[in-house]
């Protein structure tokens, strides 16, 4: 097991709206978290597991995560696929992932209440938003076989209705790694 970084996925106001007077414009934020893992090993092909150890297990704010919170996996091909598995274990996260020698994937975990599922009412957010925060981990990575880069993508919207409300702005920065570099 090799922890990664830390992570953050929040849908929530720039500031919390008790404390702003009306008048400032107070973006609503979408901030996801994304991690590329290229197999640097030669000749190899393994199965790793990517876990996301949330302090409240995802069951901040009383909030069902699993409608908001949307897992995908962008291929080595570049194609985005949806992982509808982020939540059908005890370990929250990507499982038995393989990837083989030269290939880069990117994992990412939003929180997108304007996606919810056809025939399932919008989530409510409560207060001004909503944040999940922990740890990630890699299991079963041989030693020095993978590079993870992890970042935090960002994207501000008009109004607190990403489903309507036009982007301000966005931006993407990086997360340091525990170990303090991109060697798994």
């Amino acid at each position: 097991m090799t922890y990664v970084s830390n992570f953050e996925i929040l849908a929530e106001n720039l500031v919390p709206t008790s404390i702003v007077p009306s008048g400032p414009q107070n973006p609503f934020l979408i901030q996801g978290y994304f991690l590329e893992i290229s197999c640097v090993a030669p000749s190899t092909s393994l199965n790793f597991n990517l876990i996301f150890d949330e302090t409240t297990s995802f069951k901040q704010g009383g909030v069902d995560s699993s409608k908001i919170l949307k897992a995908q996996v962008i291929d080595a091909n570049g194609d985005v696929n949806v992982y509808d598995n982020f939540f059908d274990s005890t370990s929250n996260g990507f499982l038995y992932q393989p990837i083989k020698t030269g290939q880069t994937l990117i994992y990412g975990v939003q929180c997108l209440p304007q996606l919810a599922t056809v025939g399932e009412d919008a989530v409510a957010l409560p207060q001004a938003g909503i944040g999940w925060r922990g740890t990630v981990r890699i299991e079963n990575a041989g030693t020095g076989s993978l590079i993870a880069t992890p970042t935090q993508r960002l994207v501000y919207y008009a109004g607190s209705n990403p489903g309507k409300d036009p982007v301000t702005t966005a931006c993407v920065y990086p997360v340091p790694t525990a170990s303090g570099g991109t060697a798994i």
